[in-house]
């Protein structure tokens, strides 16, 4: 198997949801960083438009959001596993509340505070994937995200005071998810004084964070296209076949985010489990590529 890529940056939350998984994993990852705002001439060849980050690379296959990203590391690593049996589901609504509630919340106060910080332009770029992420919207937000963060570090840290991660004694892709918001926070000291000041929940985050950065080797993007371009897709057999929405194999399709990017990714359907969608590409820069997305949270169309 080709070595795991991860395209990233570092104040990425998402990117870091993934960073903790490697970690916990103990899984060797080479880094490729990727500029924060448009454009990204040496990520769009890989996912054919799609510009979210992280993108797991592994040759030719390319692994878009982190829901997709952590179910391929479970497949590719079980133990420890980050996504227990019995379990499940549960995990998988504590990640989704985590990815599109409390990260919504964590992102505007921290963002206001530090905007003198932040790469020129980023909130123009940010505010073409979607008008919420808009610098006067982050402004008019931050206030009321504040308050509703607040309540969910309330929650988070009544959950932990009887056990060491949010579903038990081991680390899960719940502790993930909700991980990286808090992480967030932590970029403005007055924020995380929250945080410190709920005892559970400080002391889990210590505990996460102490996992460190894992076993990581920088890699330049060009290098990462050049492996894309000398391997062929391989995760693309066997899988349950659902038919019905999204079309079936052999569908030229497009395929983009529900809720912010409105970037698509066209090609043709190889896999559709009740899980995933991949389809396969072809960029000249590249050759062929396998693009693996969600179905959750991807709107599936036929040009």
């Amino acid at each position: 198997m080709s070595e795991i890529i991860l395209h990233h940056y570092p104040l990425s939350l998402f990117a870091e949801k993934i960073r903790r998984i490697f970690a916990y994993k103990k899984i060797a990852w080479r880094s490729v960083e990727q500029p924060m705002v448009a454009p990204k001439p040496e990520l769009v060849p890989l996912t054919g438009g799609y510009r979210r980050i992280p993108v797991l690379q592994i040759g030719a296959d390319i692994y878009c959001d982190t829901a997709c990203i952590a179910r391929r590391l479970e497949q590719l690593r079980p133990e420890p596993a980050c996504i227990p049996e019995g379990q499940a589901g549960l995990a998988r609504v504590i990640e989704d509340w985590a990815d599109h509630r409390l990260m919504p919340q964590a992102v505007p106060p921290v963002v206001v505070e530090r905007l003198q910080d932040l790469p020129p332009g980023i909130l123009v770029d940010r505010a073409a994937m979607s008008p919420a992420l808009s610098e006067d919207a982050m402004r008019r937000a931050a206030p009321h995200a504040l308050s509703q963060a607040l309540l969910s570090l309330d929650r988070l840290d009544a959950q932990l005071r009887d056990r060491p991660f949010l579903l038990g004694d081991a680390f899960s892709i719940a502790d993930a998810a909700c991980f990286h918001p808090v992480w967030f926070l932590k970029h403005s000291a007055r924020h995380f004084a929250a945080v410190e000041a709920r005892p559970a929940l400080a002391a889990w985050f210590k505990r996460i964070e102490g996992f460190g950065p894992g076993d990581v080797r920088p890699m330049s993007a060009a290098e990462a296209l050049a492996i894309a371009r000398a391997s062929e897709p391989e995760d693309v057999a066997g899988g349950e076949i659902v038919e019905g929405e999204g079309g079936s194999p052999g569908d030229a399709v497009t395929i983009a985010a529900d809720d912010y990017g409105p970037e698509e990714t066209r090609g043709v359907v190889v896999r559709l489990s009740a899980d995933e969608i991949v389809i396969r590409r072809r960029d000249p820069a590249v050759g062929e590529i396998a693009v693996h997305f969600p179905r959750e949270g991807y709107r599936v169309s036929k040009p």
